[in-house]
């Protein structure tokens, strides 16, 4: 009866292809079953169910060992095939359990991409190199959508004020990583930098101002702050969340806006951002890691969240070190 491919499949096993191609390496039945831990009965009725069910031998046995019949040798070609893709195949799963393959989606808000993430990927790429990690920089509530849908894997960003009563809280988990401050800047050579000594948010007041977009969670601090002084909000005004952007808008020596504390000590080392000093810190808030409450992480997205957490913990020592107070 002429073989099929679905008659191959029944008939034949992988563990049989193992033994034979082992069989013709070592040379002999013997060798071959001390490679693989077997008895070399076991090896031979292995080796005879092929050549039963192949209708012919597949090995000749002589004085030097074994070696492969013409239909053996055709066999084998084909079985080195199979066992290169069965150990590519194996390779795979390891490294997809071992979290070293794979794809992570991280949705991101600015004060998290400054530092906190690049310290994360230096620490992800180095443990594994073939993990694909795609970032999206965005609004909170657009990322938390994007993550409740399945098209993040990560948020990484601040804790909503109110994230106990928060619509998301009962599908996404969080681990708070960090506290933030908060500043308001503009170029290094804004008049209100020449004093040198504390100003008032009500002495900003009048200047064009950058501002978040309505829509996102610091917008609301930042209103805060502004109402807490009994300050109507500016009212010339851009709203925008582009960090580059916004820096060059500020270049005209005018223009202040809001940034997080780290987001601002980065760019200040070019000289031509300054932080306004406002004679008492201001809190951005908590920063944390967002994910998924009902669906289980996979082995990549796992290996970043601890990647994140290294990164976090050596941010926190370098902040707490002497050479930083």
């Amino acid at each position: 009866m002429k073989s099929t491919v679905v008659s191959v499949a029944r008939k034949l096993k992988l563990y049989q292809l193992v033994v034979f191609d082992q069989v013709l390496r070592s040379g002999s039945l013997m060798g071959a079953a001390q490679v693989l831990n077997l008895t070399q009965p076991a090896v031979t009725k292995i080796i005879h169910d092929m050549e039963t069910f192949l209708g012919a031998a597949l090995l000749v046995r002589g004085n030097r060992g074994v070696h492969a019949t013409e239909l053996g040798s055709v066999v084998l070609r084909r079985v080195h095939a199979m066992l290169t893709e069965l150990r590519s195949l194996t390779d795979e799963v390891n490294a997809y359990h071992s979290g070293s393959t794979g794809q992570v989606m991280v949705g991101s808000l600015t004060s998290a991409s400054t530092l906190l993430l690049p310290h994360t990927l230096r620490q992800l790429k180095a443990r594994a190199p073939g993990v694909l990690v795609t970032v999206r920089v965005g609004q909170m509530d657009q990322l938390f959508s994007s993550l409740l849908a399945g098209e993040l894997d990560i948020v990484i960003g601040r804790i909503p004020d109110d994230w106990r009563w928060h619509e998301y809280e009962p599908r996404l988990k969080v681990d708070v990583l960090c506290e933030e401050g908060l500043c308001i800047v503009a170029g290094a050579e804004h008049v209100l930098h020449a004093s040198g000594q504390p100003v008032s948010l009500a002495e900003l007041h009048p200047f064009p101002w950058i501002l978040p977009p309505r829509s996102g969670l610091l917008r609301r601090t930042v209103d805060g702050l502004f109402e807490a002084l009994e300050l109507g909000p500016p009212t010339n005004v851009i709203e925008s969340i582009a960090t580059l952007t916004n820096y060059e808008l500020m270049q005209d020596q005018q223009t202040i806006g809001f940034l997080p504390l780290q987001t601002a000590q980065q760019l200040a080392q070019s000289g031509k951002l300054k932080a306004f000093d406002l004679g008492k810190p201001m809190n951005f808030g908590s920063i944390g890691c967002f994910y998924s409450g009902i669906r289980n992480l996979d082995p990549a997205t796992r290996l970043f969240r601890e990647c994140l957490t290294l990164a976090n913990q050596t941010l926190l020592a370098s902040t707490d070190s002497p050479s930083h107070s």
